[in-house]
């Protein structure tokens, strides 16, 4: 069987069923719509914690002291808002795709503050009720919010569905209307979350987002936080750009969460002076892995460039260059074409694996071997493995 039948048969089927899934798409466009506030985000980081010693001592003698402190603000207002940004955004993404009452979109919103502690500890160890903490609204609660938002909007869509409403008369504004639409199921969902956050008062958790946090952000972060599980996404997007399929699409609907949680953890460790310790995230792989575009087409691009004989990969090269600056790489994927090109599949593979590296030793050598085994698959005889002890023993 060659690969490209190999990938048609196992990996269409699984993308298909993750482009076509409403929540995850829903998910993706949220981060999307975030992507201007996390890039704003950065500057002010970079801004506070430029990496040059005795930066901040002249930035002080030049502003003054603790003027430089004052742009955490602007880091407070997109990074450290994160979850509450993304279930804004992911609420109004599934309210207009399940065509549910506006009112909907504003609900998982109110839901997330009722499901938050409430409170905070203050360094003397006061308990000060009725307040939030800023990092409620951080990273630390994104599972907890993108949970929020799907049970909440998927309730609501089963009670409207089943018309579990007001309705107005014709003469009633439509605006109205549609605002009453929405009453009887907002009273059912706030009835539900509150007998869940009572319940959860009872247990050791004492809140859903600590027993979210426990079981399950935890672990899949832990998952997620290693080079082998990176190289499996990397390699799953190379297979799916193949066939012609966004690959980072799907993929960044999956790991995105993972990925932009475990960037703000690293940023809350920085803003505390410590040393970040999370290696993966997306800025590691934005910088690291995808230079120029998904398969690291920049050095491919390079290569056509500087030694390719062809006019038609000379003037490919000149025009995909300006976008590949910013890792859009689609001309080159569709211009050389890679999509259904089973030799060019291979090097975009393999250097998902060179690039991560997640062994300490043999990288090389599986990423030959690796080479050897998807060219017999695509019908290339580039080699043969000879056994060594069958010669001898002959």
């Amino acid at each position: 069987m060659s690969i490209t039948s190999l990938l048609e048969q196992k990996m269409l089927p699984l993308a298909e069923k993750i482009s076509s899934n409403i929540y995850l798409t829903a998910l993706k466009n949220a981060f999307i719509a975030l992507i201007p506030f996390l890039i704003v985000g950065s500057f002010f980081v970079l801004l506070t914690n430029f990496p040059v010693n005795g930066y901040h001592e002249f930035m002080s003698s030049l502003l003054g002291e603790g003027v430089l402190d004052k742009l955490n603000y602007g880091i407070n207002a997109s990074y450290g808002l994160m979850t509450l940004l993304v279930i804004i955004t992911f609420s109004k993404e599934l309210v207009e795709k399940l065509n549910l009452s506006q009112s909907s979109a504003i609900l998982p919103v109110a839901i997330f503050f009722l499901m938050s502690p409430g409170h905070i500890t203050t360094r003397s160890g006061e308990i000060v009720v009725d307040a939030y903490a800023l990092i409620d609204f951080s990273s630390e609660s994104m599972f907890l919010g993108i949970i929020v938002t799907v049970v909440t909007i998927k309730v609501v869509q089963f009670l409207e569905n089943r018309a579990f409403t007001i309705k107005m008369p014709a003469s009633v504004p439509p605006e109205i209307a549609r605002s009453f639409k929405s009453l009887v199921p907002i009273f059912l969902v706030l009835l539900f979350w509150i007998i869940v956050k009572v319940l959860f008062e009872n247990t050791p958790f004492g809140t859903p987002g600590k027993f979210i946090s426990v079981m399950l952000q935890q672990p899949l972060l832990y998952l997620g936080n290693s080079l082998l599980s990176q190289l499996i996404a990397e390699m799953m997007i190379s297979f799916f750009w193949f066939f012609g399929i966004h690959g980072d699409s799907i993929m960044t609907s999956v790991m995105g969460p993972i990925w932009q949680t475990l960037s703000a953890q690293n940023l809350a460790q920085t803003q505390a002076g410590l040393v970040a310790t999370n290696i993966i995230t997306q800025q590691f792989r934005d910088v690291y892995l995808i230079a120029g575009g998904t398969g690291f087409t920049g050095a491919l691009l390079i290569s056509i460039f500087m030694v390719a004989k062809s006019t038609r990969l000379k003037q490919l090269s000149r025009l995909a260059a300006p976008a590949a600056i910013f890792n859009i790489n689609e001309p080159v994927i569709f211009g050389l074409p890679i999509v259904l090109n089973p030799l060019m599949l291979i090097p975009c593979v393999i250097l998902d694996l060179l690039c991560i590296h997640p062994f300490r030793n043999v990288n090389g050598r599986m990423s030959r071997l690796l080479s050897l085994l998807l060219m017999y698959k695509s019908g290339f005889n580039a080699g043969k493995y000879v056994s060594i002890e069958e010669q001898i023993n002959t």
